[in-house]
């Protein structure tokens, strides 16, 4: 596995888990890792495309990565809606 994959990996579970960790949100968070593990990737792919420079480690996106994860992480919280109490 290309040790940008590995970076990019757990970037996507990182962020959604330090978001749930911190804010209670998203509270389904298999879903918050599946959809930033796909917008990390997207992210990864333009920033490779556009030459990014900025945040890269290695061949990894990082900030663009972690930029696509929080907002992941913020889409499936909006989705949930307000906790059912």
């Amino acid at each position: 596995m290309p040790p940008a994959v590995v970076v990019l990996g757990l970037v996507a579970l990182g962020v959604p888990a330090g978001v749930r960790a911190a804010f209670g949100r998203p509270r389904s968070l298999g879903r918050a890792w599946l959809l930033a593990g796909a917008l990390g990737l997207a992210a990864q792919a333009v920033g490779e495309l556009a030459g990014i420079s900025f945040g890269v480690l290695g061949d990894a996106q990082l900030t663009l990565a972690a930029v696509a994860a929080g907002i992941a992480a913020a889409i499936v919280a909006i989705a949930e809606g307000p906790a059912k109490g």
